[in-house]
C-alpha cells in the first residue's frame, strides 16, 4: 500500500450495487457544485456555499495524509453505470477508532437506496478494516430521510443537542454504531 496516500483511499475504488465509492477529484467541481448548491439538499447540512475556486481546493485536499484526529475526509459516491458523481460521504477522525459520519446525494439520485449501500459499503469496506470500531452521525430532527437510513442501518440515538444552524434553531440527533459486533444490515 502506498502510504502517502489517505488510509480510505487505498481502499478505492469500492463498487457497491449501482454505485461506487471513489476519490474525489477537480473535474467533479460542476456535479459537486450543483447538488451543494441545491438548497434542499444544503437546508440541513452544516456545510456553507462555496463557489468554483473554493470547490476546486476543497476536491483537492478532500483526503489528506496523514489522517490525524480532528480532520475531516470526503469520499464520492458515483454511479457505476457512468462513474458521475451523485454525491459524497464525509468522515471525520474524532479520535482513535472512532468517526463521525456524513452523507449528502444530489436530489435525482435520492429515493433510490444508493445512500443507504454506499454508506453500508463504506462502512464495511473501509471503516472496518481501518479498524475504526465505533461511528457517530449527527442529523438534524427534521431530516426524516437520514434518521431512516441511520436506524435502517442500526444505528441507535444516543442523544439530542438544542443547536442554531445556518441562523435557525433546531435540534440535532446524535446516532451511534459499534462496528466490531455481529450485525444483520440487510
Amino acid at each position: 500500500m502506498n502510504s502517502n496516500l489517505h488510509p480510505l483511499l487505498q481502499g478505492l475504488p469500492l463498487p457497491a450495487g449501482p454505485v461506487r465509492l471513489r476519490a474525489l477529484s477537480p473535474s467533479d467541481a460542476p456535479a459537486f457544485l450543483a447538488y451543494r448548491s441545491d438548497p434542499l439538499v444544503a437546508r440541513f447540512q452544516g456545510w456553507p456555499l462555496m463557489d468554483e475556486a473554493a470547490a476546486l481546493a476543497f476536491l483537492r485536499d478532500a483526503a489528506p495524509a496523514p489522517w490525524t484526529v480532528g480532520d475531516w475526509a470526503q469520499i464520492g459516491i458515483a454511479k457505476a453505470e457512468d462513474d458521475q458523481l451523485v454525491g459524497d460521504i464525509g468522515l471525520l477522525l474524532e479520535a482513535p477508532g472512532q468517526v463521525q459520519i456524513g452523507f449528502s446525494l444530489a436530489r435525482p439520485a435520492q429515493g433510490r437506496g444508493w445512500a443507504h449501500t454506499a454508506v453500508l459499503a463504506c462502512l464495511h469496506g473501509l471503516l472496518r478494516p481501518l479498524q475504526l470500531r465505533r461511528v457517530r452521525a449527527i442529523t438534524d430532527e427534521r431530516n426524516m430521510p437520514s434518521r431512516r437510513l441511520l436506524q435502517r442501518l442500526q444505528f441507535a440515538e444516543t442523544g439530542r443537542e438544542a443547536v442554531v444552524v445556518k441562523g435557525e434553531a433546531c435540534t440535532d440527533l446524535v446516532f451511534e454504531r459499534w462496528l466490531d459486533q455481529p450485525d444483520a444490515i440487510d
